[in-house]
């Protein structure tokens, strides 16, 4: 599996987004070592709390970032995070029902911070580079 640490060097020709995209990098990264501990309910929560609440303000900055640039996508992009943030709001609530499946948590933020990331995120950054050049 790949660890969300691994791709935070994604790049989107924004410095705001890129430094967002290596916080939350650690976030995820964060819930992912508490998951495997054996201790780990309340940290977990906290972690996931944390994660959530700095997905948002990410996702707002990003999708204030693809509306400044004319991003074409940008409705497909924010869908995308509204479903993060709600498959994430979902796993807070399995947590706190007891009923979290922290190698299903794990995997779930791995794969999808590192697909958003690269191939989502990538996306924007073609197209500011285009767009900069004035080929978009």
């Amino acid at each position: 599996m790949t660890s969300p640490e691994h791709d935070a060097n994604v790049t989107t020709a924004d410095a705001v987004n890129d430094e967002e995209h290596r916080i939350l990098a650690s976030l995820l990264e964060k819930v992912r070592v508490i998951s495997a501990a054996p201790d780990r309910d309340v940290e977990i929560m906290h972690a996931l709390t944390d994660m959530y609440l700095y997905a948002k303000k990410h996702f707002f900055d990003e999708e204030a970032l693809m509306e400044r640039l004319g991003y074409p996508e940008r409705e497909h992009h924010a869908a995308l995070h509204r479903e993060f943030l709600e498959r994430t709001h979902a796993l807070v609530d399995a947590s706190l029902a007891g009923k979290l499946d922290f190698a299903e948590l794990s995997r779930f933020l791995a794969n999808w911070f590192t697909q958003h990331a690269t191939e989502e995120d990538g996306k924007i950054t073609l197209f500011a580079q285009r767009r900069a050049r004035g080929d978009a």
